[in-house]
């Protein structure tokens, strides 16, 4: 092939690569579907939605595992500090050393694989300076890990998560058991520092490059009180990364094209 037939192909090339624009979906200022409800913003306390934008459609769904229980608060907006859509759980102490068994969980489903470029969790904190667990006292843990499915999957059979951090950072980094030989990676806050939106208590969370089309979020303590977290500013911005499929019918054309020119 001469450079000329080259350059159609190198242009797709592109075209599906870094350069596609990113879609932000946002829990406070978008249009959701909640059941038989469609309104600017996701319905307060509803356990599931859905929204499109540009082309690209989000499922969220959240439930409970275990004892946990949905604490005050849960699935709201918080417009105080922080500023966020809020994930509280209730009733879900557990032993780091041993299964994560009581936790709420968050499903986020594309329509699409997607490349996660921000998706923040903030408000990672504590008051009690026990480490033991089931003591009283809050302490916020959250774990994450994504899908290659638009289904997730059983918790800990999932892509790992990494977490970055503020520098300093007052979160500690851990794996905890899921049952069947699986495993989940971990942030908690230390004992007794309760400094609500500071960003010494801010997860950011990502898979790198490696695209998803689901991911799961796990909120549970060690503690035996109630707890928040919040998705910061109710915001998971992504990149859409075209089907295998899809982007080979691009080059197929794109080949026949050049043959037609010839």
């Amino acid at each position: 092939m001469n450079s000329r037939a080259f350059l159609p192909f190198a242009l797709l090339l592109l075209m599906v690569g870094p350069s596609r624009a990113a879609t932000t979906f946002s829990f406070i200022t978008d249009v959701w579907t909640n059941g038989v409800n469609t309104q600017t913003g996701y319905l307060n306390n509803a356990t599931s939605g859905t929204l499109t934008k540009a082309g690209l459609t989000l499922s969220f769904q959240s439930s409970f595992a275990g004892t946990a229980t949905a604490a005050t608060r849960n699935l709201t907006l918080d417009n105080g500090n922080p500023t966020g859509f809020v994930l509280g759980t209730n009733t879900d102490p557990n032993n780091l050393s041993g299964n994560l068994a009581n936790y709420q969980r968050w499903d986020f489903s594309f329509s699409q694989p997607v490349l996660i470029n921000r998706l923040i969790i903030d408000d990672i904190d504590s008051d009690n300076v026990n480490p033991l667990p089931n003591v009283g006292g809050f302490r916020d843990a959250i774990a994450a890990e994504g899908f290659s499915s638009q289904t997730p999957g059983t918790l800990g059979t999932g892509i790992d998560v990494d977490f970055s951090f503020e520098n300093p950072t007052g979160l500690i980094e851990g794996v905890i058991a899921a049952g069947s030989g699986q495993s989940v990676n971990y942030v908690i806050a230390p004992p007794a520092n309760n400094p609500n939106n500071a960003p010494i208590h801010r997860a950011y969370l990502t898979f790198g490059n490696t695209p998803v089309s689901s991911f799961s979020i796990y909120s549970f303590s060690d503690r035996s009180q109630s707890h928040r977290v919040t998705l910061f500013q109710g915001i998971v911005e992504v990149t859409a990364v075209p089907e295998p499929s899809t982007a080979l019918l691009g080059l197929l054309g794109a080949a026949c094209l050049i043959r037609r020119r010839r």
